[in-house]
């Protein structure tokens, strides 16, 4: 029997000499595994005889279940940390691969993976089961059942050894990647301002070395809850969304502010005031505050002890705050907040209006509440955060599509009103009205986020009317980059290469969830029902895409003599649609009729809705009009039918 060991970590020529890197051939095993996993973790393994697998066409379709619920198990141990290969063993044309999970500093989250592969003519396949090559086709054969039994006992043994060594590497390794972020000379030299800036700094850019330094990572003892720290912070900062108390600490949108430093004995208690415009469970948002003990440890290292509530694995909502017995911390939020960034005052009502426009739709929380005037008693002060927060949250929550679109607007020499539109994806049509307000003060023009009744009374009547008009006025204004079609017959078909770009243009802009610059690659039909219609289908798309980490790729363009046809592939919670947008060509160019809704179908419900828009395009123009599409759409769904896809929209 002719064995080959290979180290990939101890004999990096041989490593080189039989690629097993990221740019080895595909004949190659280790890459082949690494391959393998990449799909079982992204679940998008084809496990049926032929496919990514060396799965024998003779497997009962019970033990393919059996086999795919191990993947999926596979998968969630996989998780997002990248993968390397470990040790290789080959035996003619059979190999084991170890295949190491090495991201993360908790050494709960190493893992090994052992891989069996089978040699198919000059192409390495993976054997379907982890660890064996158990319907794999590899035959009955005493000897050679034999030589795949010391592989497959091989890669259990192994698995075990590699994977103990590497957590015994773990705590160097950990020190090591530390260091390259912060340096213990940086650590015993700064001041408690500057180590409690860090912390800060470090928890916002996602910096775990650092973080990890600053908990104790570097002390020559660790502390005594380490390993609750490391878990603590690795799963805060790796988490895309954090829950409470690390989100305070960690989330973009929340704004902090160190308010306090309290020395007793040496040690220091910083209290830091974070405003968090998201909700909080069912309760409204508001000012929260941190508190964490910085003190000196022997080695003269600077250390965060964190609460306990930041090392337990609980999410549930935290408890209510006594505002009264902590009005104090609370209050210093708007006060310091002031110091360090006094307001944006502006010379015109005007200019602040347009200002509050601009920043509500592309400007962060720190950038709208810049433009509030706070009020001087602590109590206004903190209610007038609190509402722009939310104001800004209803825009920019990733949860919905919200976008303000300014309606009215009336001032006098001291204050001043703002009708805004809050367009929502979810409810297209609907008119969900907000008033803004601003008041003149001694520097200038501020947004009164939380006005006083004066001032609300004095517009009210204003306020009033101008709602009732906005009712009926508001989605014109909103469509009217949305080019209306009177007449569709004597149009010629956009050029390929101007409907390719103004699809490409669309999709980004659906993407970004930006209405009006997808509404500028829009047009629309005469009737009175056109334009709900329009912001409906872009609102669907719009949400759709918002459940989607993909991007949409175009796939064909059909040409007709009044129609050009783009047919894409968009994904919405891993499912795969298929739209094909209209394209005529107006006098602003290639625009896409996005009411006449089409997509490549495989049920009964989407086929009655594709007929449906049809027909109300050959209602609102004519039999060619709409006949010409047809048959565009019909070569669209059998291209779709051809690929072995079976649209599920």
């Amino acid at each position: 029997m002719n064995t080959l060991w290979i180290s990939s970590v101890k004999f990096i020529s041989v490593l080189l000499a039989i690629s097993l890197t990221a740019h080895a051939a595909p004949s190659d095993p280790g890459k082949v595994a690494i391959d393998f996993l990449e799909k079982v973790r992204l679940r998008k393994l084809d496990l049926e005889p032929g496919g990514d697998t060396a799965l024998s066409a003779q497997t009962a379709d019970e033990k393919k279940l059996q086999i795919a619920r191990r993947l999926e198990r596979m998968a969630r141990d996989l998780g997002s940390d990248p993968l390397e290969v470990g040790e290789v063993r080959l035996d003619e044309n059979f190999a084991a691969v170890l295949v190491r999970k090495i991201g993360g500093f908790d050494p709960g989250r190493l893992q090994v993976f052992p891989v069996a592969l089978v040699k198919r003519g000059a192409e390495w396949m993976v054997a379907p089961v982890p660890a064996s090559f158990e319907n794999a086709g590899t035959g009955y054969a005493i000897e050679l059942r034999k030589r795949l039994e010391l592989l497959e006992n091989w890669m259990l043994r192994e698995q075990i050894v590699d994977l103990e060594k590497l957590r015994d590497d773990a705590a160097a390794n950990m020190r090591r990647k530390i260091e390259a972020h912060l340096s213990i000379k940086e650590l015993r030299s700064f001041s408690p301002e500057q180590a409690t800036t860090r912390f800060l700094s470090a928890c916002e850019q996602r910096d775990l070395p650092s973080l990890l330094g600053l908990l104790g990572g570097l002390a020559a003892k660790l502390p005594d809850d380490w390993a609750a720290r490391l878990k603590a912070a690795d799963h805060a900062i790796s988490t895309a969304s954090a829950v409470r108390p690390w989100r305070l600490l960690t989330a973009p949108e929340v704004i902090r502010v160190l308010v306090h430093d309290e020395i007793t004995n040496d040690n220091h208690v910083v209290t830091i005031d974070c405003l968090d415009p998201a909700r909080n469970g069912s309760s409204p948002p508001r000012i929260e505050f941190v508190q964490f003990e910085l003190v000196k440890g022997p080695d003269d290292l600077w250390l965060i002890n964190p609460p306990q509530s930041f090392l337990e694995e609980s999410e549930d909502p935290a408890e209510e705050p006594d505002e009264d017995a902590d009005a104090d911390l609370l209050d210093a939020f708007p006060k310091k907040w002031s110091e360090l960034h006094p307001p944006a005052s502006f010379p015109t009502a005007e200019l602040i209006y347009q200002a509050l426009i601009h920043t509500l739709q592309n400007g962060n929380l720190p950038d709208i509440l810049k433009l509030a005037k706070l009020e001087k008693n602590s109590q206004a002060a903190r209610k007038s955060c609190v509402q722009a927060a939310q104001t800004w949250w209803a825009i920019h929550d990733p949860s919905v599509v919200r976008q303000a679109m300014p309606l009215a607007f009336k001032a006098d020499e001291t204050s001043a009103a703002a009708l805004f539109q809050f367009f929502s994806a979810r409810d297209p049509d609907q008119l969900d009205a907000k008033v803004m307000y601003f008041e003149h003060s001694p520097s200038g023009w501020l947004w009164t986020p939380a006005p006083a009744r004066g001032i609300s009374e004095t517009f009210q009547a204003w306020i009033d009317a101008e709602t009732l008009h906005g009712a009926e006025q508001w989605q014109q204004s909103l469509l009217k980059n949305c080019i209306q079609l009177d007449k569709l017959d004597n149009m010629e078909a956009p050029a390929e290469e101007d409907a390719r770009k103004c699809v490409e243009a669309w999709l980004d802009a659906i993407r970004r969830g930006d209405l009006l610059s997808a509404l500028s690659r829009t047009a629309r039909l005469g009737d009175a029902q056109s334009g709900s219609i329009v912001l409906q289908n872009i609102g669907y798309e719009i949400n759709s895409s918002r459940r989607s980490n993909l991007p949409s790729t175009i796939t064909t363009i059909y040409q007709g003599k009044i129609w050009s046809a783009v047919g894409a592939e968009t994904d919405s919670e891993g499912k795969s649609n298929y739209p094909l947008y209209p394209l005529i060509q107006t006098p602003g160019g290639a625009r896409i009729l996005i009411e006449i809704d089409l997509f490549a179908s495989g049920n009964r419900g989407r086929d009655f809705l594709n007929r449906t828009a049809l027909d109300r395009l050959r209602n609102s123009s004519s039999p060619a009009v709409a006949d010409e599409l047809r048959s565009l759409y019909a070569s669209y769904q059998t291209h779709i039918e051809s690929r072995g896809v079976k649209p599920s929209h």
